[in-house]
């Protein structure tokens, strides 16, 4: 079966890719292409299934839609950003684990033409993203290998090396919506991994729960987390406690550069805002602010009211030294 939350981010990349200010819009314009009827109906419990029988800004003012969108602004350009700066300081290799609906390697060809870039997934996901690449006429570009993995269960090294990885050569690899859903010892291998059988200097950009969050999320099931437990995908693995993970990872062989939780608005703006300082969707979120439709649960722990304030969902950029 496809993964149901590859389709329902990738549908929140394309309506974000239809947002009338450029300075705000989802760079990711290939989504589009790639989230027909047919997906959408797969993903038909979320608000984003009828996106394409809606008003664009009709469809904004519904904050189930609009959260998940600002959401993958904020992770598509985070990403994006952190890309072109690994290339620019000599990465020759792009890896990305779980790529799902992933477009880089088509939409950022130019920035990737002198780059290996492999494509790691479940077999199932992936040829169900390269069918629809097919029909869509997106051809894949001659530096692309796709690579399958199971992660619970195989080894990412022995994949990797089997797609033509050089161990030797400075890599970027991209983790993105993926270790949440995985076994602890399988997202710890996995870091691991790239610290390890990496070239001095590689990095690696992902998003993550901490273990509160974890617990929060599982006590207080809703929205996008609930979707996915319902559709036997879960989150069950953040980093230990709740911190923002940097002692986890430097454990792991990994240097934090640059982490940022999504509860900080005020960071996570500089990802999320046009050309004039406006955040994407900012009056929508005050709205719910002053109606209290974003207040915390009132059976929280003191504790789990901070972790909640400081961050349980993370985004970050490592890396190999």
């Amino acid at each position: 079966m496809i993964s149901r939350t590859s389709i329902m981010v990738a549908a929140a990349r394309a309506f974000g890719s239809w947002e009338p200010d450029e300075s705000l819009r989802n760079p990711d314009y290939l989504a589009d292409k790639l989230i027909g009827p047919e997906e959408l109906a797969l993903i038909a419990e979320h608000p984003l299934s009828k996106i394409r029988e809606r008003d664009y800004a009709e469809a904004f003012q519904d904050p189930a839609i609009l959260f998940l969108v600002w959401s993958m602004l904020a992770r598509t350009r985070f990403i994006d950003e952190a890309l072109r700066r690994a290339v620019e300081n000599a990465a020759t290799q792009v890896v990305i684990l779980g790529a799902g609906f992933d477009t880089r390697a088509y939409r950022l060809g130019e920035l990737l033409g002198h780059c290996r870039v492999i494509e790691v997934d479940a077999a199932e996901t992936q040829e169900y993203k390269r069918r629809r690449l097919r029909a869509a006429m997106v051809e894949a570009p001659a530096n692309l290998t796709y690579a399958r993995c199971d992660f619970a269960c195989e080894s990412l090294s022995g994949v990797l090396r089997a797609a033509g990885y050089r161990a030797e050569e400075k890599t970027f690899f991209i983790w993105e919506g993926v270790c949440m859903y995985l076994p602890e010892e399988s997202a710890r291998q996995t870091l691991r991994m790239m610290a390890t059988d990496a070239a001095r200097g590689s990095s690696v950009v992902l998003d993550y729960a901490n273990q509160i969050g974890i617990e929060i999320g599982a006590k207080y099931l809703q929205g996008p987390l609930a979707l996915a437990a319902l559709w036997g995908e879960p989150w069950i693995f953040g980093v230990p406690g709740g911190t923002d993970g940097s002692e986890f990872f430097r454990e792991l062989g990994l240097a934090p550069g640059e982490l940022i939780s999504f509860s900080n608005v005020e960071a996570i703006s500089r990802y999320t805002s046009g050309k004039d300082g406006h955040m994407y969707g900012a009056a929508v979120f005050q709205r719910m602010q002053s109606s209290g439709a974003a207040a915390p649960m009132l059976q929280m722990t003191d504790e789990q009211r901070e972790v909640l304030r400081k961050g349980a969902h993370w985004i970050a950029e490592l890396y190999n030294t």
